[in-house]
């Protein structure tokens, strides 16, 4: 038991042990509630640089408008306006850079969160959130030093410890990202987000009755959109035969009452079953018979 602590404080290990520790206090949250998966996919982003640079353009402009009172102090007798002339020119000068910065930082910033995201794709993390990511190289790091730690230190006993401490701590964390590369890319279709097809993409599309009938005030249908399927409020304003289980074709949506307005597929011509195959041509049709 003393020789596993003793590995576990021991450098490299020590610094993977430490990231090991936040990345499982954070899984605790998410189990918890208290956190998300994504937390860190989202559009919030730090602007260091512009941030940096408006600050360097306000302490410029602040300098210059402190010299030029005091150059105005000294030549109060000759020219009292030029030192506020010129205190007025170095704040403008700084704010113009202030700005400045911002807009260039703008631009930089685009232009690295897509090196990022390229890198990330090069190393197999693409499509994968970076929580998931982070917590598998960190963990696989950890794992090979805790477990070579040892035998790499007597392999190589001439050389002195830290530099192969260093090495180790490099190399684990390379391995460990390339392996969690390759490991996470069956996971990638797990991550994909499918969103639910809009109310105009349902227009000729035909849902599944799950009601016992459908009249012109109610009824219940349910539509596979590849997902987990959505639970649609369907009417028929003509009288009808539909009934659980049976097709549905869906012709609008009435933003009023919320609905959507169906009819029994039965009731197509031969050559409009064939065109409900083409979106499009199944929109067409579905705009074409709730008009008649």
């Amino acid at each position: 038991m003393t020789t596993f602590l003793d590995a576990l404080v021991a450098f490299p290990t020590a610094i993977f042990t430490i990231l090991l520790g936040v990345v499982l206090a954070y899984w605790l949250c998410v189990i918890i509630g208290a956190a998300g998966i994504d937390m860190l996919d989202g559009d919030v982003h730090v602007d260091l640089e512009s941030g940096a640079k408006a600050v360097g353009g306000a302490f410029e402009g602040g300098a210059k408008a402190i010299s030029g009172s005091f150059e105005g102090g000294a030549k109060a007798v000759g020219g009292a306006f030029e030192g506020g002339a010129k205190a007025t020119s170095g704040l403008l000068e700084g704010g113009a850079k202030a700005v400045a910065g911002h807009g260039h930082a703008g631009h930089s910033h685009l232009h690295d969160a897509e090196a990022a995201t390229g890198l990330l794709a090069a190393l197999g993390f693409g499509g994968i959130p970076i929580t998931v990511s982070v917590s598998l190289v960190v963990f696989l790091s950890w794992s090979l030093s805790l477990l070579s730690g040892q035998v790499t230190h007597e392999a190589l006993s001439m050389l002195p410890s830290w530099l192969v401490s260093t090495g180790l701590g490099l190399g684990c964390f390379a391995v460990g990202t390339t392996v969690a590369g390759f490991a996470v890319r069956p996971l990638r279709p797990v991550f994909i987000a499918k969103r639910a097809p809009g109310r105009e993409a349902l227009m000729g599309r035909v849902c599944n009755i799950s009601s016992g009938s459908v009249t012109a005030r109610d009824g219940h249908a349910t539509f596979n959109d590849g997902a987990a399927g959505l639970i649609l409020n369907v009417v028929c304003e003509k009288p009808n035969q539909l009934k659980r289980g049976e097709p549905a074709l869906i012709l609008g949506y009435d933003a009023e009452r919320g609905v959507y307005e169906v009819e029994p597929v039965d009731w197509l011509l031969p050559q409009e079953m064939e065109q409900l195959r083409d979106p499009l041509k199944a929109a067409a049709v579905a705009r074409a018979r709730s008009h008649r």
